[in-house]
């Protein structure tokens, strides 16, 4: 390996962008997670799913129970509140003025009360609002019996009241990429495996994506719009032994190669406009800033443009900002590895980096948050990987999880409340999701292998 290849492999496994060696310790799920200020979170009372006409067994129910509350307990705006005879009671009258009397349910301490039911084959809901008394009767939903499809119509239905009850969309709904490493069986001298995968927010229904039989990292959504539901993201492979960007359908998971250059290609990210495709390489000598300009349906166009460089520096992982004018990158030309901030146009001098990260010395996987205020990012702090944000409006920088165990590769959803990120084991890592108004960090991946390189996608 010559030393220019050893340096951008280094420098990605550094900033969080390719596999590292396994960690020494075993991860302690002790998360712990640091807020200066909080929204309130509503409570919610969610009865006990009950199936009539006898369709569908126990164990399908209670999985479909067991995903609505935790979508409606993780969503950030709501806090499902304990079962109780008294409350079950209360929803069993066939008056619905009894059943939904505000006056009880504020005795309670309950906001809102949802009532669902399995009736034959479909599923049933109602919200209530105690605050003005407005009751929502949702569509009947058909189930098919399969506990993972009908999971997804239960995560629709948990949107469904997020929008009824706060008029903004929900996250339940929405999937993460993730990139699964797994020790290679095969005696054909690769001792790791990585493909592609796919699964709901809270972990469930994990479903391979790609077939490459080498090492994929990294995946990334190519934005959806209004008008254009997107199936597409970009990867990085080393199928061909270099790595390379990819570009891939959730449905087919075939990679097709993009970005006609030399060297090295890691790291790409695609702007919220699809217009751009930011990414490293070593084209030219260094771990540099690359933009090439792209098409989300026909692909990339033009040559591919050196946007940063500086002197024996390596640049590592791009992120764009909401409106696509910036682009937020690692680098390590003043020491430490740190983030800075530049604009997305190439022009003919040398872009300035404005540095962002002054608090810790090695930063890294930068991810900006889809509102443009906030920036989520990976720091060593005390010798741990945590996760910190920064606040573009205050321009401060805030430690949001503590606890063992390095957490790498935050991702934003689309809410701009939610992060999903990564830890680090000896054997395997597991993706975790909080929201910035829960003090709590939720592990939604188990078992054997290494999950790691969260996106989170479109709904």
């Amino acid at each position: 390996m010559n030393k220019l290849t050893f340096l951008i492999l280094s420098a990605s496994v550094c900033f969080g962008a390719v596999h590292a060696s396994p960690a020494e310790n075993p991860l302690n799920d002790e998360i712990r997670v640091h807020l200066s200020t909080t929204s309130a979170l509503s409570p919610i009372y969610v009865s006990h799913l009950q199936g009539q006409g006898g369709s569908f067994d126990a164990a399908y129910i209670n999985q479909l129970d067991a995903a609505l509350q935790f979508d409606l307990n993780y969503n950030g705006s709501t806090a499902v509140m304990s079962h109780s005879p008294e409350k079950e009671q209360l929803l069993s009258s066939k008056d619905k003025a009894a059943a939904f009397n505000p006056k009880n349910w504020k005795n309670f301490g309950v906001s809102y009360v949802v009532k669902w039911e399995i009736e034959q084959k479909n599923l049933t809901a109602q919200v209530f609002s105690v605050q003005n008394g407005s009751l929502k009767q949702f569509a009947d939903i058909p189930l098919s019996g399969d506990a993972m499809q009908d999971r997804r119509q239960v995560h629709r239905l948990a949107d469904a009241i997020h929008l009824a009850l706060f008029n903004v969309n929900g996250v339940a709904s929405s999937r993460i990429l993730y990139s699964y490493q797994v020790k290679n069986s095969h005696p054909d001298g690769k001792e790791w495996l990585s493909e592609i995968w796919e699964c709901d927010w809270d972990g469930s229904a994990p479903r391979q994506i790609t077939h490459d039989g080498s090492y994929c990292v990294t995946p990334v959504y190519v934005p959806p719009t209004n008008k254009f539901n997107n199936d597409r993201f970009l990867y990085v492979s080393y199928k061909n032994g270099q790595p390379k960007i990819y570009i891939a359908s959730l449905k087919e998971g075939i990679g097709h190669r993009i970005i006609d250059l030399g060297g090295n290609q890691l790291l790409p990210t695609v702007s919220p406009q699809r217009d751009k495709v930011a990414f490293i390489s070593d084209a030219a000598g260094r771990a540099d800033l690359f933009i090439q300009p792209f098409h989300s349906e026909t692909g990339e166009f033009g040559k591919p443009v050196q946007l940063y460089s500086f002197p024996r520096a390596t640049q590592a992982s791009p992120t764009f900002s909401h409106d696509g004018a910036k682009i937020a990158f690692v680098s390590d030309k003043d020491g430490g590895t740190r983030i800075y901030i530049i604009s997305a146009r190439p022009t003919e001098n040398r872009s300035q980096a404005q540095l962002i990260t002054k608090q810790n010395k090695e930063n890294s996987c930068p991810s900006w948050s889809p509102d443009g205020t906030k920036l989520a990012y990976s720091a060593k702090t005390n010798g741990i990987r945590q996760i910190w944000i920064y606040d573009f409006a205050a321009g401060q920088e805030q430690q949001l999880t503590s606890g063992p165990g390095n957490k790498e590769n935050p991702s934003w959803a689309a809410n701009s409340r939610h992060i999903i990120f990564n830890s680090t084991d000896a054997n395997s890592s597991e993706l975790y999701l909080v929201n910035l108004n829960q003090p709590e960090v939720v592990k939604i991946t188990r078992g054997p292998g290494k999950k790691h390189y969260p996106t989170w996608g479109p709904r």
